[in-house]
This record gives C-alpha cells, sequence and structure tokens, in this order.
C-alpha cells in the first residue's frame, strides 16, 4: 500500500496534498517519492489560470503511464482541476480511476476504496494531521478557505466557494500538531489573509490571530502572512500587526494593476492613490518593511496608457519584489466577456516591462540590507560545496531572491 502525490499550483493546495497523505498514512498507507512504485498515484492540480492548467493535463499525462507500467491500481486526478471539471475530465481521461474534489480532502483514504468515479466531498473543518512537504525549518497554515472578492478575471469562488475562516482554536490546534517538526517560519496563507474573521462579526481578524499563534513560537521564530488583499488592510490592522511579536514585516498584497480604469474593470474598491496611501502607511508603521506584489498584463481594455500608466504605479510606489503573469481568459467569470480583449503577443510585451522594470527595483532596495547581520534560515546544502541556501525575513519562500551563506559547518 503505497501512494505518490504531484502536487501543483500553489501552497494552499500544498497544504491539502499534506493531509492527503496524513490521512492515507492514518489508514496504513506509506508514501514513496517514485511513482513507478506506487500503487496509488493521486497528481493534486490547480486550475487558477490556463498555463496551470496545461501543467495538469501535461502532468497527469506524464505520470498514466505509470498505470500500466508500474505497480499503479489506482489513479487519482485531484484538487482544483478535478473540482471544476469533473465531469468532463471522467469523459476525457477514462484510465482515471477517480476524480476527487477540493472539500474535505481527508476523505480521500475512504475515497479510492469505492468504485466511485467522482467523489467530490462537502467542505468540512476537521483537524487530520499533516506530512509536512516543505523545505526543513518552515511550515505552511491555511487560515481560510474560499474568497468572496470576486475579482472579475477570478475563478477561486466558482471552485472553492465564498470565504469561511477557520475558528482559531482548530487553527491553534493545527499549528500545535506542525510545531512538532520544530519549524522557524510558519507562513499564514489563504485566499485572502486580510480578510480573516470577516465572517465572525466579533472582533476577531489577522491580527488577533497572529498575536495569539505567536504564543506558540520562539521569540526568533518567524510569522509571516502571505495573500493580504490591498482592500482589506488599513492603518489600524497595520498598528495591530506592529504589535505581534513574532510577526515578519513583509508584506505580500496583489495590486494587480496601476490604472483607475482596469482596477474599476477587475472588481476592485479602491483606485491608486489609495493603494500608495497603504503603502505609505505601511512603511510608516514598518520603517524595514518589504512589500512584494503581482500585476496582470494585457487585461481586457487595457489601453498602452493603462499600461504605462501601471509602470508608473511600480516606479512610485518602489516594490521590494514584484511577479506577473498574462491575463488568461477563465470559464465563466465576467472578465471573459469584457470588450477589448489583448493579443497575446501585447499581453507578453506588457509583461516583460513590468518585470524588467521591477527587476531594476528590487536590485535597488535590496541594496539597503548590503553591510547588515540578519538571521537566515538554512533550507539545504548546496552538495560538494561549502556553501549554504536560505531566506532573510525579506524574502518568503518559493517566490522571492535566495541567500547564499559561506561555511563549512
Amino acid at each position: 500500500m503505497t501512494f505518490y502525490i504531484e502536487s501543483l499550483g500553489c501552497n494552499k493546495n500544498q497544504v491539502d496534498s499534506e493531509k492527503m497523505a496524513a490521512s492515507l498514512e492514518g489508514c496504513g498507507w506509506t508514501m514513496t517519492d517514485d511513482p513507478e512504485q506506487a500503487e496509488l498515484i493521486i497528481v493534486n492540480t490547480c486550475a487558477f489560470i490556463k498555463s496551470a492548467k496545461d501543467e495538469a493535463i501535461k502532468t497527469i499525462f506524464e505520470l498514466l503511464p505509470c498505470r500500466e507500467s508500474g505497480k499503479c491500481r489506482k489513479f487519482v486526478i485531484a484538487g482544483c482541476f478535478a473540482q471544476r471539471y469533473s465531469q468532463e475530465l471522467k469523459d476525457e481521461i477514462p484510465e482515471a480511476d477517480l476524480i476527487f474534489g477540493v472539500g474535505d480532502v481527508a476523505q480521500i483514504a475512504e475515497a479510492v476504496k469505492t468504485e466511485e468515479k467522482i467523489v467530490l466531498p462537502p467542505y468540512r473543518d476537521i483537524q487530520p494531521e499533516r506530512h509536512i512537504m516543505n523545505y526543513p525549518g518552515s511550515v505552511y497554515l491555511k487560515i481560510s478557505e474560499g474568497c468572496s472578492n470576486h475579482c472579475t478575471y477570478c475563478a477561486i469562488p466558482i471552485i472553492r466557494g465564498e470565504h469561511r475562516s477557520r475558528p482559531s482554536n482548530i487553527i491553534d490546534e493545527e499549528l500545535a500538531s506542525v510545531m512538532k517538526s520544530h519549524p522557524h517560519e510558519i507562513c499564514l496563507i489563504a485566499q485572502d489573509t486580510a480578510f480573516y474573521g470577516a465572517d465572525f462579526r466579533d472582533g476577531t481578524n489577522i491580527a488577533t490571530l497572529a498575536d495569539m499563534l505567536s504564543k506558540r513560537l520562539e521569540p526568533t521564530d518567524w510569522l509571516r502572512v502571505l495573500y493580504m488583499h490591498p482592500d482589506h488592510i488599513d492603518r489600524t490592522l497595520l498598528e495591530q500587526l506592529h504589535s505581534c511579536k513574532n510577526f515578519v514585516p513583509y508584506f505580500d498584497i496583489p495590486f494587480q494593476n496601476g490604472s483607475d480604469h482596469i482596477l474599476k474593470m477587475m472588481g476592485r474598491k479602491h483606485d491608486c492613490a489609495y493603494y500608495l496611501q497603504l503603502i505609505h502607511d505601511i512603511r510608516d508603521v514598518f520603517p524595514d518593511a518589504v512589500i512584494r506584489s503581482t500585476f496582470i498584463a494585457g487585461f481586457p481594455g487595457e489601453t498602452d496608457e493603462d499600461a504605462k500608466q501601471t509602470l508608473e504605479f511600480i516606479r512610485a510606489a518602489q516594490l521590494d519584489w514584484v511577479g506577473g503573469f498574462t491575463y488568461s481568459p477563465e470559464d465563466d467569470t465576467p472578465a471573459v466577456t469584457f470588450p477589448g480583449q489583448v493579443s497575446e503577443k501585447k499581453k507578453k510585451q506588457r509583461l516583460d516591462k513590468i518585470l524588467d522594470l521591477a527587476e531594476s527595483i528590487s536590485h535597488e532596495r535590496m541594496a539597503r540590507f548590503i553591510g547588515t547581520t540578519q538571521n537566515v534560515l538554512i533550507e539545504e546544502k548546496v552538495e560538494d560545496e561549502d556553501l549554504y541556501i536560505g531566506r532573510m525575513w525579506g524574502q518568503a519562500p518559493e517566490v522571492d531572491g535566495l541567500t547564499v551563506v559561506s561555511g563549512d559547518d
């Protein structure tokens, strides 16, 4: 009873993979890193944008031959792609034995015992153990599920439903469990961490949660909050976070565009002036703050002038790290029907300009750390070299730069 999991997409998906792995291990299965030796293969997919769906399909067809040539007796397509296109996958890929959705992923151990082709379990916030798949020293902690922002380009609410905050006591119990692996960094994740607690209506928010979780951490441990929607951050929240002893002043905020016209089309509540003031407030409360953002190039209706305004916004914001992607038309989202769809060539050209500018700004911004002493979380050793790879607090896992440390011990 061996199983293999290929986890695609974001770290929220990774947490689901970790819960599936723990569920299977609790029923006597053993995890292997060789799909040829696995009796059960699970591909946990993403469906956020077209490139993610393409990667899911590519990975499925790369691993499907194990169904014939290896030990595999059951092949499972799981995750967002499975949830969104369950019937299509059943029809188009009959070799798959099970299409498994994104609800209560701990039901995977029971689902693989059935002869059902499609299992879309309802969402339940139970407390399974997790098989941590991250680099040593760092753990992700999902604090909510779904999203209620309804950005006009995004299919996440269609796939995962409306925002649902996890009760703080359940999150605290899960933290107590993952602390057994002795991490030094806890990354709080969700589709929108800044909206945490809004559905409780009792004053609970991301700051009160962070303060509670800090009680389980050592003074030097990092508590990093990722994916904060800018419409749900204000000065009061920033000052609350400032009082949290383990909070890392790293802000991951997807501004997505620098044109007021496009922001309105995306469904944002505020304009660029508001977001620039937000950046000013962050740096006022946290003088050493590191700010990361993402931008979408080629949103429907985006003109050359809109694209120019995005570059001007990035210059004015002086963001420390920037990621980006081209607009991807997603089924059943409002933006698919918007006029002024931009060609793929122009999208790519605009994205290249964004990333080129952002890289030069990052280089200048990071220079302020030269000559300073920083704690670095070591993640791996370079083979046959007296070098180690890690991250300082201003570098989030997987998305930012890395720090190379020289030493033989």
